[in-house]
């Protein structure tokens, strides 16, 4: 899938992929945004405790948001 994916723990990464399949799956710009703001706080959330190190939480999150970012694209020129 994606190296930043891959290299997480399993629980975190299977976490991590249902969170880019509901970015994926948002049908409206404001599902898309609020998935994408899911995924933020579920990275800020394993830095804070620890899950993750803070490189790793920034490149989630860069990845998080280049998804997003994608999604809100396709969405605002009218595509499924």
């Amino acid at each position: 899938m994606n190296a930043v994916i891959d290299g997480l723990p399993e629980a975190i990464r299977q976490q991590a992929e249902n969170l880019l399949a509901e970015i994926h799956r948002a049908g409206s710009m404001i599902l898309a945004i609020k998935s994408g703001a899911q995924a933020y706080g579920f990275v800020q959330g394993l830095v804070c405790a620890g899950g993750i190190s803070a490189e790793q939480g920034e490149a989630l999150s860069e990845h998080f948001d280049k998804t997003t970012e994608n999604r809100l694209k396709i969405l605002s020129v009218g595509l499924p």
